[in-house]
């Protein structure tokens, strides 16, 4: 989880990392920013799941409280 103070920074971060994700097969990062319909990456992350979530603290909350499908026993914190 990358956890970013603007949606703006959170976009950035994101897609400069898709490059690098191209090369790895298996990982699935999702970008989850307010501004846009909570419903539909509810239905993203629930369908597609996700290794990698990079957002906004707000938005990032938000899908925490609403997918119970994730599932953050293997959460790695890098301060």
């Amino acid at each position: 989880m990358i956890v970013s103070p603007t949606r703006e920074l959170a976009s950035q971060i994101y897609h400069v990392m898709e490059s690098f994700l191209e090369t790895l097969s298996g990982i699935r990062a999702v970008l989850l920013v307010g501004g846009t319909d909570v419903t539909l990456e509810v239905a993203k992350v629930k369908e597609c799941g996700a290794n990698l979530l990079v957002g906004t603290p707000g938005r990032l909350h938000d899908i925490m409280e609403r997918v119970s499908a994730l599932d953050f026993r293997n959460l790695e914190v890098v301060a």
